[in-house]
């Protein structure tokens, strides 16, 4: 089988596995064979730390089995105290670092975890990529050792980073089911959940089914419409790329299609709204929707971000523009939605970023986003304020 060929059984795979767990092992397979890895592990971490974090989800596959054995282990064990978890939430999001360098020299003559979990799985010689998730959470794929004796070759690497998305997409869609109950439930049945809006689209991209959530969520146009039966978003720039992430899942000519997610900055009670977009296979479809090629879920954050921008800036010694940007990046939106939110170029919002860092004597996102949290948790009840990124502040630098 082709190198191409294994990608888009593995991209397939993944759509199964994340509408169902019952395809998680074939899928988590397919991911091994594509990369020649002995096996690989995915977790999605809430908190910054074991002490005020919790898994939600953890998986260890090894071969063409998963390993539920050494997933126990490593949370009874080993989690609490897991020494490459702080260098780890150092990683710039989607990098791919060897497992050694996630260990000191020193460290890895004493670590336990390195010595005996890591030995076993065959992954001393891995390679790691955190990947950004709704703040403060990260999502951690680990894959063990090449199966190719002489390490790991470009073709492997390049294999890696052409799934890492998909393997974030996995876990969008999967941790969505979860969030509303709906983990395994058929096409037909999603249409009557209450928990989260499902709309169910045709090869053309119209949408032909939608539970009443989404219904009504449609009608507001507040974020979403759907005029002739297309799906829109309200804003220009938000919009085009809606179009993208339609495009890609709903490819002309027989292509098969991609899963992706975006956030749209609402105007409503919440302050983001997270779109993910979800091919489906022939096989999933079913005699109740034949028709349906893709969905579409509008999933609000269970806990929205509303401190003032205003009680940042005094909290923090910031400008209004860097604490807009610090609420915005607290509230799940990445550096790229703050930029088309807000009208400005990356580089400028990467350079706000620079200079609340340098005030604030830390290095990390997910350490401001901690100090923006902890002050929505002393802010309390206040009124939440309308969410920022409306226009720009009056003391932006040049783009």
């Amino acid at each position: 089988m082709s190198q191409e060929d294994l990608f888009q059984r593995s991209v397939a795979s993944l759509h199964r596995a994340a509408m169902d767990d019952a395809h998680w092992v074939s899928a988590a397979s397919a991911v091994n064979d594509a990369i020649g890895a002995t096996g690989h592990g995915l977790a999605l971490g809430h908190g910054f730390s074991p002490r005020d974090g919790e898994l939600l989800f953890w998986r260890m596959h090894f071969g063409r089995q998963r390993r539920e054995d050494w997933e126990q282990t490593y949370v009874n064990e080993y989690w609490h105290r897991d020494e490459r978890i702080p260098r780890a939430f150092d990683l710039p999001d989607g990098e791919l670092t060897h497992t050694g360098t996630l260990f000191s020299s020193d460290v890895r003559k004493t670590s336990a975890l390195y010595s005996e979990l890591l030995s076993d799985m065959q992954a001393q010689d891995g390679l790691n990529v955190r990947m950004d998730w709704f703040p403060p959470s990260s999502l951690f794929w680990n894959v063990c050792d090449s199966i190719e004796k002489t390490g790991w070759s470009s073709d492997q690497v390049r294999m890696i980073e052409h799934l890492r998305p998909h393997i974030r997409s996995f876990i969008s869609i999967r941790q969505t089911l979860v969030d509303a109950g709906a983990l395994g439930a058929s096409l037909h049945h999603l249409l009557d959940n209450t928990r989260t809006s499902v709309m169910q689209l045709d090869r053309t991209g119209r949408v032909v089914e939608a539970n009443d959530q989404a219904r009504d969520f449609l009608r507001s146009g507040e974020a979403l419409s759907a005029p002739g039966g297309f799906l829109r978003a309200t804003k220009p720039m938000e919009n085009a790329k809606l179009q993208r992430l339609l495009g890609k899942a709903l490819p002309q000519f027989g292509v098969q299609g991609v899963s992706g997610s975006m956030a749209i900055w609402s105007y409503g009670p919440a302050t983001t709204l997270f779109i993910h977009v979800q091919p489906v296979g022939a096989e999933s479809r079913g005699r109740h929707a034949d028709a349906v090629a893709a969905l579409v879920f509008a999933v609000r954050p269970a806990s929205p971000v509303w401190i003032k921008s205003d009680a940042v800036a005094l909290a923090f010694d910031l400008t209004a523009t860097e604490s807009e940007v610090a609420v915005m990046l607290a509230a799940g939106q990445t550096v790229r939605d703050i930029a088309a939110s807000t009208g400005r170029k990356e580089r400028t919002v990467r350079w706000h970023l620079q200079q609340i860092f340098r005030k604030q004597h830390i290095t990390r996102q997910a350490e401001l986003v901690r100090r923006v949290l902890s002050l929505q948790a002393i802010a309390g009840s206040r009124e939440p304020e309308p969410p920022a990124g409306r226009g720009r502040a009056d003391n932006d630098v040049t783009d």
